[in-house]
């Protein structure tokens, strides 16, 4: 349970054979169900553009956020960024793949942690090539294997590298995670990219998803 949604891992249909028989299969999935509006988190509406100046519930309200973070996980996905695989929504809910990883939040060691801060960093990097930020890249939205691969979860306050605060959301996705590994492993920083001068755009995949904070 989380401030936003909670998270139910559960179990996929059977499938039919060749011979139209029904077939378990049992393969776990998780259903993430969007809850906006706990008390705690009631200044969603202010911080994604695409709810404000609705009078709505939150239930609807949890209804957009889905879709927009499936569409935002289809199209990272279908890129090839480590996402979970998106397999479909439904109202205010989310199925996906059930990664087999740790939230980096509970990892106490790493072998290489420098190794997977770089990972993590160029995740971030490349999020901007494509004309996005993740505006929420942190220890809680990581999830990190026994091999030490990262995956990124939780999309919905994604933004457009031209919205107008995309270089603070950016320096703080950057400075978040400085934070955790300097707290966690004694790693030192000094200083972040810089959006408009270190960052070179590769494709318009915020136009495409209709990300926040696009420019006309």
């Amino acid at each position: 349970m989380g401030k936003e949604s909670d998270i139910y891992i559960c179990e996929s249909g059977d499938k039919v054979d060749d011979d139209g028989k029904s077939v378990h299969n049992g393969e776990p999935v998780v259903v993430k169900l969007a809850r906006l509006g706990r008390t705690s988190f009631r200044t969603v509406k202010d911080n994604r553009d695409y709810l404000k100046g609705r009078q709505a519930s939150w239930l609807y309200m949890s209804r957009i956020a889905s879709l927009k973070e499936y569409a935002f996980m289809r199209a990272l996905h279908a890129r090839e960024f480590p996402t979970p695989t998106p397999y479909d929504a439904n109202r205010h809910a989310i199925c996906m793949s059930l990664i087999k990883a740790y939230p980096m939040v509970n990892i106490k060691s790493l072998s290489n942690p420098e190794t997977v801060y770089h990972a993590l960093i160029a995740q971030i990097i490349r999020l901007a090539e494509h004309g996005l930020v993740h505006g929420d890249f942190n220890e809680f939205n990581l999830m990190i294997n026994d091999q030490e691969e990262i995956t990124v979860i939780d999309f919905p306050q994604m933004t457009s590298t031209q919205h107008l605060n995309a270089q603070f959301y950016f320096e703080r996705d950057v400075k978040c995670v400085q934070r955790f590994f300097t707290k966690r492993f004694g790693l030192a920083f000094e200083g972040v990219p810089v959006l408009e001068t270190d960052i070179r755009r590769e494709c318009d995949l915020d136009r495409e998803v209709k990300a926040s904070g696009i420019l006309a």
